[in-house]
C-alpha cells in the first residue's frame, strides 16, 4: 500500500528527488522515461503522481479521475517492458486534500542508475551509441529470447521514442523489390520533420547471404534522400556468435552494394569492446556523396 502521509510530504516540497508530479501521462513512451527519472537517485522508492502541477517551491493537487487507476494498467505494464531491468510496482488511488490523485510507487535498483541515454539527438555517434544501449536492453529481457522480427523492432522503435527520437515503424516508402509498390521501413527516424536515418532488421540464425543481401539493397531503395548514415541490425540466433560473426563482417565488406562501397571501418566495435553485439561501419559513394551503413549484429540469448 502506497502511504498517502509520504505522497503528502514529497508534494510539499520541490526538492525531492525521487518525486515526479504531472498532470496526466499515459503514454507507455512517456511513462518509462517518469518511471527512470523517479530513480534516478539514492532513495529506495520512486514516485509518480498524477494530477499536480508544479510550482517554484511546491506542487498543487488539481484532482483527476478515479477512473485513472482502470486505465492505467495497460500503459503501465507497456512501460515496464521497455526498462530492461524487473522492477516492483504498485499503483493506486489516493486522496490528498479531498483531490483524487494517481500515484505509482517504484522500489529502486542498482540497475536503474545505468541507464546512460544521451539527448544529443542531431549527432550521429550519439543516435548510434542509444541504438546500442537499446539493443543491450533488448538482449538482456528473456521475453525477446523467441521474439518475431517484429515485436522486436517494436521494442527497439519504443526505447528509441522514449529517449525523445521521432520514430516511425514500417513506413511504406520508397520503390519494393520488385519495383511496383511501396516498400516498408523497418524504422524510419526524422529530424526536425526531415529524414534522419533508417534502420532495417532481421532476424538471422545462419549466414543467408541471399536474405542479407535483399535486406542490403532494401536500405538503399527505400532511402530515397540519401541519408547520411543507415543501419542494418540482425538479431542473430546462433551456437557460434563469433564464428558467425567473421563471416557476416567478411561478406559485407565484399558485397556489391547498389552503392559502391568505398571502405569499411571496425573501430567503433572495438570501442564498444561488447563480445555478443558487433558493429562495422562501411563507407559508400552515392550520387557523388560519402555515407555510412552501421551493420550491427545483436546476439540473442
Amino acid at each position: 500500500m502506497i502511504d498517502k502521509n509520504i505522497i503528502g510530504k514529497l508534494l510539499s516540497t520541490t526538492t525531492f528527488k525521487n518525486l515526479v508530479g504531472v498532470g496526466m501521462e499515459l503514454k507507455p513512451y512517456e511513462l518509462a522515461l517518469l518511471m527512470l527519472r523517479s530513480l534516478d537517485n539514492s532513495e529506495e522508492y520512486g514516485y509518480i503522481v498524477m494530477g499536480v502541477s508544479k510550482l517554484i517551491n511546491n506542487y498543487v493537487v488539481d484532482g483527476l479521475s478515479p477512473t485513472t487507476k482502470d486505465r492505467a494498467k495497460e500503459p503501465i505494464a507497456t512501460a515496464l517492458r521497455l526498462i530492461s531491468f524487473e522492477l516492483e510496482v504498485e499503483y493506486e488511488n489516493i486522496d490528498i486534500s479531498g483531490k483524487n490523485v494517481f500515484a505509482i510507487k517504484l522500489k529502486n535498483s542498482d540497475k536503474a542508475l545505468s541507464m546512460n541515454f544521451t539527448k544529443d539527438f542531431g549527432s550521429e555517434e550519439a543516435f548510434v551509441k542509444n541504438l546500442v544501449l537499446a539493443c543491450l536492453n533488448l538482449q538482456a529481457r528473456r521475453h525477446y529470447s523467441n521474439a518475431n522480427e517484429d515485436d522486436r523492432n517494436d521494442y527497439i522503435g519504443d526505447i528509441l521514442g522514449a529517449i525523445g527520437y521521432t520514430v516511425k515503424d514500417q513506413t511504406r516508402r520508397g520503390s519494393s523489390s520488385s519495383g511496383k509498390d511501396s516498400g516498408e521501413l523497418d524504422l524510419f527516424v526524422s529530424k526536425d520533420g526531415l529524414p534522419f536515418t533508417v534502420i532495417e532488421a532481421m532476424n538471422l540464425d545462419s549466414l543467408s547471404t541471399r536474405y542479407i543481401n535483399k535486406h542490403l539493397d532494401k536500405i538503399f531503395s527505400y532511402d530515397t534522400s540519401g541519408n547520411k548514415f543507415n543501419v542494418c541490425l540482425s538479431y542473430v540466433k546462433t551456437a557460434d556468435f563469433d564464428l558467425f560473426w567473421k563471416k557476416y563482417s567478411a561478406h559485407v565488406v565484399n558485397y556489391s552494394y547498389p552503392a559502391p562501397l568505398l571502405s569499411s571501418d571496425t573501430s567503433i566495435d572495438d570501442e564498444n569492446g561488447y563480445s555478443e553485439l558487433r558493429i562495422i561501419k562501411t563507407y559508400h559513394s552515392r550520387s557523388g556523396r560519402k555515407v555510412s551503413l552501421y551493420h550491427i549484429c545483436v546476439r540473442i540469448h
